[in-house]
């Protein structure tokens, strides 16, 4: 039982590895933390989103982390207005109601707001290759095919689609 209890308390080696990678452990839920985990290795995703001030839906490109390098300044903090009211969570299906999106590389799109359309749609894939490779980061060809072959689907609630792994070279 003392055993148990030391390794409840941090002593135990998975604990120590976790802390020295500098993951955050503790989250409160729908903030970001104040200091992210940023990652050189990332994922890109087109994931539906609901414009409410335009009243329309948009294929917006989101990523699964704060990644490495410049294109972090891209990347901001967004709720996710529900797709649906008769799409509702549950513990077997969660929905996420906010994640990581990227900001249009055009600047703002309609006059700048806070209503959604400063984001990154899917048409802006070409450019947004184009600006990673000019700044030091490489599309992983292998990992992106590995998926894309596999059975294995990323958030299927919400309609998401991997577009491509990319890993920083900075």
């Amino acid at each position: 039982m003392y055993n148990f209890i030391n390794n409840m308390n941090g002593k135990n080696k998975a604990y120590t590895r976790k802390r020295s990678l500098n993951i955050p452990t503790t989250l409160n839920r729908g903030t970001p933390p104040e200091k992210p985990f940023e990652s050189k290795t990332v994922s890109l995703f087109s994931q539906p989103y609901l414009d409410t001030y335009n009243k329309c839906y948009k294929n917006i490109v989101v990523i699964n982390l704060m990644p490495k390098g410049p294109l972090a300044d891209l990347v901001r903090f967004t709720k996710f207005p529900p797709l649906s009211e008769f799409k509702t969570p549950g513990p077997c299906s969660p929905i996420k109601q906010c994640g990581l999106a990227l900001m249009s590389l055009g600047g703002c799109n309609m006059g700048c707001s806070k209503f959604g359309e400063d984001l990154m749609v899917v048409d802006e894939i070409p450019d947004l290759i184009s600006y990673l490779v000019s700044n030091g980061y490489s599309v992983d060809t292998s990992i992106t095919k590995m998926f894309n072959q596999s059975e294995i689907r990323f958030d299927t609630n919400l309609g998401n689609k991997l577009i491509c792994f990319i890993t920083y070279n900075g």
